[in-house]
């Protein structure tokens, strides 16, 4: 009958365990896996180790074979501890834990060099390994990780597993009478070994699972948490995959995700899977722009941020660009159009107060200098009652005439101190009404849903040109009529009358500071006003059949709520 050769068996544990040691030492390394699974390959390989020790008994020096041999076998078992420790509980084993070594090593030595005895040195053994291994084993037991319990059983029971024979072998040798050698081939010892290979290929290919179970675990909680985070941004974001022409350069690029407020801004859904040519062919504008960037980025590896306007849609966005990947890129668009709005809205406003400045100074300078003729005239005719008297109402025309500059110079510094807003021209437009003596005409508003993003004076430009049309419209005007339409370039709003129409040679003037019948002024702050948001206005009105003003207001500073 066979009867195997214990030194071959160490050597099979020796190979086994430094080959796992080396599988598990490679995958923690390529995968970047858990800590505890660096500690599991360095028990292996101190377990490797101590097996190659044992095999030299007899030919070696009892130092080398007994003491440096149980001492790598020793920690083993406690960086297994330590692995299971870190993996199951997240914090290591203290470190004076590890010296527990030392005064079994002591222990070790004495009943080898000087009361020499093999079933001692088991008893030892089998009192170091079976507590530590059952801890081991109750550690992965104990941990509330429902998603691999199956695997944390079997594991547990692979590590307790060697236990049970160790225990019996310790006392048939203990109570048994015999000759015993680490190398003796009775069944217990033999049983002990084998089971040995058994379990450690078994508990490292468990513990090896665990860890996957744990990697795809948190690869899908992340999955879903990162996904959940992308879709739900306030901002639009995309990502996406560079696609090359026949010459190897980028022509293109192809949607592979993009979350709800992306698709939102878009106006669309069928985004994903699909290039940008094939869903913006109308917006070419911008692509080389952007594929120049997304390129730059993909190249470098360095995230960029930039502003740019897609034009078509009026808005402008901060885009962040990033690259996780070769060839793959996420661009994150944070919607500044409001912002830009109030920038460009402040330096028109500054840039026309300065000019305000200067040319008020300049009129009330001039009507001063008159005021002062004036009065001086009327001094020197104090004796003449009417030349006095004429003197007096030319003064009193000027000071009427600076008061109306200063009224105006107030409505003007009031325009652009607070930010442009989205108004409702069909409110704005009632508000302007409300104040002023229809007399019966008819004031129809096409649209009530139309908001308009201007000054908040823009009610005051209604309410000049629907003054303006009260004054000077004569008996003919019964209605005043407010309507849109959108073109190419954006929204015309036209305010239109049925009474007395404009002269064509008057309409080039009509915006001009001074022009005008009475103060000359209501027109020209209307103007000034829309031009704040850069809406434009013009009289396009039949001479003969009533005033029209159009205001063309561009893409993306109108909207129908």
């Amino acid at each position: 009958m066979w009867a195997p050769d214990l030194r071959t068996v160490f050597l099979l544990i020796c190979l086994i365990d430094a080959f796992l040691a080396l599988m598990i030492l490679i995958y923690w390394k390529t995968q970047k896996a858990y800590e505890g699974l660096a500690f599991w390959s360095l028990g292996l390989l101190s377990q490797s180790i101590a097996f190659l020790l044992f095999m030299l008994q007899g030919a070696a020096p009892a130092l080398l074979t007994i003491l440096l041999a149980n001492a790598f076998s020793m920690l083993a078992i406690l960086l297994r501890i330590d692995a299971i420790r870190r993996f199951f509980w997240s914090r290591p084993m203290p470190d004076h834990y590890y010296l527990l070594i030392v005064p079994i090593l002591l222990t070790y030595a004495y009943f080898t060099f000087v009361a020499d005895s093999i079933t001692m040195r088991a008893v030892i053994s089998a009192f170091f390994i079976a507590p530590a291994l059952i801890i081991a084993a109750t550690l992965a037991i104990r941990s509330n990780q429902r998603e691999n319990r199956i695997i944390r059983y079997s594991f547990a029971a692979a590590l307790v597993g060697p236990v049970v024979f160790l225990a019996a072998r310790t006392v048939v040798w203990f109570f048994v009478p015999g000759y015993y050698t680490l190398f003796s081939t009775d069944a217990f010892n033999t049983a002990f070994f084998s089971v040995a290979i058994i379990a450690d290929i078994l508990a490292t290919g468990f513990f090896l699972m665990l860890n996957m179970i744990r990697s795809r675990t948190e690869l899908e909680e992340s999955e879903v948490k990162y996904h959940s985070l992308f879709e739900n941004m306030l901002e639009s974001a995309a990502y996406g995959r560079l696609i090359p022409d026949t010459t190897g350069k980028p022509s293109d690029w192809l949607y592979l995700d993009a979350n709800a407020s992306f698709k939102q801004t878009c106006g669309r859904e069928d985004i994903i899977g699909k290039r940008n040519r094939e869903i913006f062919p109308e917006i070419p504008d911008e692509r080389p722009e952007l594929l120049q960037t997304f390129s730059r980025v993909v190249l470098t590896g360095k995230p960029e941020r930039f502003e740019i306007r897609f034009h078509e849609i009026g808005r402008w966005f901060r885009c962040s660009v990033f690259s996780p990947k070769a060839d793959h890129f996420v661009t994150i668009y944070d919607d500044i159009t409001q912002q830009k709005r109030a920038e460009s809205a402040l330096l028109r406003t500054n840039a026309k107060l300065n000019l305000l400045s200067s040319i008020t100074r300049h009129d009330i300078r001039n009507q001063l200098h008159a005021l002062s003729g004036y009065l001086e005239l009327a001094r020197l005719n104090s004796q003449k009652p009417e030349s006095l008297t004429g003197s007096l109402k030319k003064a009193d025309a000027v000071v009427e005439t600076i008061t109306r500059q200063l009224e105006f110079t107030k409505d003007y510094e009031e325009m652009g101190v607070n930010a442009p807003t989205w108004q409702n021209v069909d409110a704005i437009v009632s508000q302007a009404v409300a104040s002023l003596p229809l007399r019966g005409t008819l004031i129809e508003i096409e649209r009530s849903d139309l908001e308009v993003y201007a000054d908040p004076l823009l009610s005051k430009v209604f309410y000049n040109l629907i003054d303006n049309a009260l004054r000077y419209g004569g008996a003919g005007l019964t209605k005043i009529r407010i309507s849109s339409r959108e073109t190419d370039t954006g929204l015309v709003l036209t305010c239109e009358n049925d009474g007395n129409g404009i002269p064509t040679e008057e309409k080039k003037r009509l915006f001009e500071r001074g022009y005008g019948k009475h103060t000359g002024l209501g027109l020209f702050l209307s103007s000034e006003i829309l031009s704040i948001t850069g809406i434009s206005i013009s009289e396009n009105g039949n001479p003969e059949s009533g005033a029209r003003f159009d205001m063309v207001v561009p893409k993306g500073e109108y909207r129908f709520q």
